[in-house]
């Protein structure tokens, strides 16, 4: 239990390494994966230290070991999902498109290729670590957790800052298109938005949207062209707000048919 942080640290590091690498792969160009700026995917340290200081006892029973991991690493990973839906109302990652998936937060494959991972880990890979990780002195082993601790929470804080940020901007894009929705529903409550005509007479008597369809393009345009969210748009490419696609199908919508007049 001395070297508790720094298996969580190393397996961050590893589950960052392969996640990176696979990602880039696929998109053939360079993913800086998961949520911190450094080279560090908590997720998979948490999930390596669960499945080996829980699964340990039944290192005899592979299969049981396989199961087990399956339903840990499941509920780490709907869990996360979860809370950071939460705390920043957003969807990180949607698994719907799989089948077998639950609310699109976990999936039957990813879940599969996890317990295989978690095999890996306990069979053969913390073997050699853990070997590894015993020939370092205590007392460096001490200085490097607190450094690792340090930094750790240096990059958390700086992470969330960006990530507040994100939502921020995420939200007013939001907000704006529930603006114009909402000024459309109470003004014309029976009115078929497939009739062209009374739409438009609708905008050339209602000025004001012209100011709030000016501000939801320039909120848009910062929101495409910052440089510090853009990592986060890459990484995680099924982003989207909690309530996204009603309100995106709507924007499509008015972007596509009823362009105000000038």
């Amino acid at each position: 239990m001395n070297h508790l942080f720094l298996y969580l640290m190393l397996y961050s590091f590893l589950g960052w390494a392969c996640e990176s690498i696979f990602c880039s792969i696929g998109r053939k160009k360079w993913i800086n994966s998961g949520f911190l700026f450094g080279p560090f995917c908590p997720i998979y340290g948490f999930g390596s230290v669960f499945v080996i200081y829980l699964l340990t006892p039944f290192i005899e029973h592979p299969l049981v070991v396989f199961l087990l991991s399956i339903l840990i690493t499941s509920v780490l990973e709907y869990f996360t999902s979860w809370l950071l839906e939460k705390l920043f109302h957003v969807m990180w990652w949607d698994y719907s498109r799989y089948t077998f998936n639950l609310n699109g937060r976990v999936c039957l494959l990813n879940s599969f290729l996890f317990g295989c991972m978690s095999l890996f880990v306990i069979y053969i890979l913390h073997p050699f670590v853990s070997q590894w990780v015993e020939q370092i002195p205590s007392q460096w082993i001490m200085i490097l957790q607190i450094l690792l601790l340090i930094y750790l929470v240096v990059d958390l804080v700086l992470s969330t800052s960006q990530l507040i940020s994100f939502k921020q901007q995420l939200t007013q894009f939001e907000n704006d298109l529930r603006e114009i929705k909402n000024m459309i529903r109470n003004q014309l409550p029976e009115v078929n938005l497939e009739l062209k005509e009374k739409v438009e007479t609708f905008f050339e008597e209602h000025h004001e949207l012209e100011d709030i369809k000016e501000k939801l393009h320039q909120n848009y345009a910062t929101f495409r062209e910052n440089k510090k969210q853009l990592r986060f748009r890459r990484v995680f490419p099924d982003l989207k707000l909690t309530n996204k696609e009603k309100l995106q199908g709507f924007s499509e919508y008015l972007k596509s048919h009823y362009t105000p007049k000038r």
